[in-house]
């Protein structure tokens, strides 16, 4: 049988969706490029955000009205979980699969080869039971999972050679922040054993992966569950024993109050850890992140800026900020354009707030008018943009390391190769434009010619000035 695996939204469902790859492939079924090549078509939904939420019905009614006959369409992941009634609605979605239960997709598409039952019913949202009958049981070398924490000790086996690679390292989240639906589908916090982790990440670099991205829902609070005391550090420090020097490990969704100097100091002192931090802040005025139910120590953030500052000079920090949650005040919002100034982020992500039923944020008076919210919006990232400009101009001049994903040409034919530095994430970041050839995956020595908000240009280590052929 031939599949396609369409993924939306966050890298924790990158991963997700290459669970499910694996285990297809291991199963016998083709992977296919296209969604008109397929004979099961899989999107892995989002459910974060009402804009994420329409993307997603707007992406199953688009491929319902193209589907063949004898063509299926199986709706999995958060979306599954969160509003099962709404994809349901959806003429042409033909079976859904919870965010709790991706590991089971070879049952759901009949891995004997003959196609499921059109009509079955959808697999239930809430983990299976024993009671539970509207699964057929697995084989026994396959035991049904009984609970979401099952994930932890799936294998989650790449198909795909890519430069770099999401490994979720815990899902779900102990937070309960007033404007996120999260933990409500996804629940607590589950940390995958040290052991799985170390298993995972050897598994990628001995398949030519060159940069391990660990994300979870809550980085910092990994471990908890385990019974670990600094979780993250003591993961960190074993999983850097392990890995080559020349491999890179990025952290994403770092929480600051999770950040301890042991953290710090491993950070500073493995050279595989690249230094660079998401640390969502989500606003800056105690009185807003009060209401966030978020903590509303602003002093406390400020110091811990420096401190990963003073340990790592270069260190490129990232967070993500709402803009409009209700009750800001314009003093609330001047309060967090003036310690955006102060602190310099190198980048900055800004959501506009979505009101989400079931939230606590949803009831709170004083709604901020979409209007409001709009400008703004403008002004932050407007903002934002001249400081990630000088602190991108800061390297002008400097050298450092790219990890190579793509070999392009420019517009009068010159080879042009494109990569990332330690500055840049996957996909949300920049990019660095480096002139010549280089081989995809490999880590070339760059010095920066020209500087742009975003983008680095550059030149290999030694190499001549390219800039002024252009």
């Amino acid at each position: 049988m031939k599949y396609h695996i369409l993924t939306l939204g966050c890298p924790k469902n990158a991963v997700d969706s290459e669970g499910m790859d694996g285990l297809l492939a291991a199963a016998g079924h083709a992977p296919v490029a296209t969604p008109e090549d397929a004979d099961v078509i899989i999107v892995n939904t989002c459910s974060f955000i009402a804009a994420a939420r329409e993307e997603t019905l707007g992406v199953l009614r688009d491929l319902s009205a193209r589907k063949r006959e004898g063509q299926r369409l199986i709706a999995a992941g958060c979306m599954a979980q969160s509003h099962g009634d709404l994809l349901a609605a959806i003429e042409g979605v033909d079976n859904m699969l919870s965010t709790r239960r991706w590991m089971q997709i070879n049952d759901l598409i009949a891995p004997n080869g003959q196609p499921a039952d059109s009509h079955r019913p959808l697999i239930p949202l809430q983990a299976v039971t024993a009671s539970s009958t509207t699964l057929q049981p697995l084989p026994a070398a396959a035991p049904q999972p009984s609970s979401y924490a099952d994930w932890r000790t799936m294998p989650i086996r790449r198909n795909r050679a890519t430069p770099s690679a999401y490994l979720k390292i815990s899902d779900g989240c102990n937070l309960r922040c007033a404007f996120c639906t999260i933990p409500s589908f996804k629940g607590d916090m589950a940390s995958k054993p040290v052991g799985a982790v170390l298993g995972e990440a050897r598994e990628l670099v001995a398949n030519g992966v060159r940069e391990i991205v660990l994300v979870a829902q809550h980085l910092t609070d990994y471990g908890h569950d385990l019974g670990l005391k600094d979780g993250l550090a003591t993961l960190l420090d074993e999983l850097c024993q392990m890995l080559p020097e020349h491999i890179w490990v990025r952290l994403m969704y770092a929480y600051p109050h999770g950040i301890s100097e042991r953290l710090i100091e491993v950070m500073a002192t493995r050279p595989q850890i690249v230094k660079y931090l998401d640390m969502p802040l989500q606003h800056a005025h105690p009185a807003t992140l009060r209401r966030m139910r978020r903590p509303p120590d602003t002093e406390r953030t400020l110091a811990l800026i420096d401190a990963l500052r003073a340990a790592m000079p270069d260190i490129a920090l990232r967070s993500t900020f709402i803009v409009g949650f209700p009750g800001e005040t314009l003093e609330e919002f001047r309060a967090l354009l003036a310690f955006l100034e102060r602190v310099q982020l190198d980048r900055v992500g800004a959501f506009r707030y979505s009101r989400e039923p079931g939230t606590a944020a949803a009831d709170l008076p004083d709604q901020v008018r979409p209007q409001v919210i709009e400008k703004r919006w403008h002004t932050l990232m407007q903002l934002q943009q001249g400081i990630s400009r000088a602190r991108s101009a800061r390297w002008l001049g400097r050298t450092l390391p790219v990890l190579i994903e793509g070999q392009g040409a420019a517009d009068d034919g010159r080879p042009l190769a494109i990569g990332r530095s330690f500055r840049d994430a996957p996909e949300i970041d920049g990019q660095v434009f480096v002139w010549g050839e280089a081989p995809v995956g490999s880590f070339l020595t760059v010095r920066v010619t020209r500087t742009t908000d975003y983008d680095l240009w550059a030149v290999p280590e030694g190499g001549e000035e390219a800039e002024g052929r252009r």
